[in-house]
């Protein structure tokens, strides 16, 4: 058993307290730790969806978080019925804030012209405040 002398323990201590208050420097590497959470979602976990003028959509998905997606205008996305969401990249999974998704959107037609597939990007999660700001016939 390795035993400090009293002198020698009480400098170990000051020296981890000093190396406690040391200041970071700008650019330092983050622990994972401290990294913010992404803001993500599955895409069997949306429940519902409202859209504004075939350009926007936002579902509630996960644990009734509600999304907002942009998209560069995507035919028959107002009068969609339902609307499945797909990643992009071949991989299955989360959706996250960034990315670029497919939707495909199925509405009353009668030669299929409100059925379409579109890009549209995750803007972002909204808050609980931003999801009460919206206007009712955009809120899902």
């Amino acid at each position: 058993m390795i035993r400090l002398a009293p002198a020698a323990g009480a400098a170990a201590a000051l020296a981890l307290a000093l190396a406690a208050c040391a200041p970071v420097t700008p650019g330092a590497p983050v622990s994972p730790s401290a990294a913010p959470a992404r803001q993500c979602f599955l895409p069997q976990t949306v429940v519902n969806f409202r859209s504004d003028r075939d350009t926007t959509a936002y579902l509630r998905a996960g644990r009734g978080e509600v999304y907002q997606l942009q998209t560069g205008g995507c035919r028959g996305l107002t009068a969609s019925r339902s609307l499945t969401v797909t990643s992009t990249s071949g991989g299955g999974g989360r959706l996250c804030v960034g990315e670029t998704v497919g939707l495909h959107t199925e509405g009353p037609s009668l030669q299929d012209e409100n059925n379409s597939v579109c890009a549209a990007r995750i803007l972002k999660r909204l808050t609980a405040e931003e999801v009460a700001a919206l206007p009712d016939r955009l809120r899902p």
